[in-house]
């Protein structure tokens, strides 16, 4: 069974358009071919994934930046009192930001 094609335009600036011959050549396909690619991808989900990792990301560091500020308070404020439980949340936080970074 034959797929009917349908064509439609494009207008690229020069650079995008640049960008999409570079792209092309680097992959030995046409233009065209590389859009449907990019298509077929379904980039849209891909996104919606890395805006979920990134929000995970942030609330890490935003717990990370308390338990470092609350330290430092302590430090500042010469209450050295369960510094190590301190410490051992901030070392659990960064643990969590790093898994983060490599998955």
């Amino acid at each position: 069974m034959e797929k009917k094609l349908k064509q439609f335009t494009v207008r690229l600036t020069k650079e995008d358009h640049l960008k999409l011959i570079l792209q092309a050549e680097k992959l030995n396909i046409s233009q065209a071919e590389l859009l449907r690619e990019l298509i077929r991808k379904n980039l849209i989900d891909d996104i919606g994934e890395l805006n979920e990792l990134l929000d995970d990301l942030r609330k890490v560091v935003r717990n990370l930046s308390n338990n470092i500020n609350q330290i430092a308070k302590k430090v500042n404020s010469s209450i050295l009192i369960n510094e190590l439980e301190e410490a051992k949340k901030l070392h659990e936080e960064i643990t969590k930001v790093w898994q983060l970074l490599k998955s």
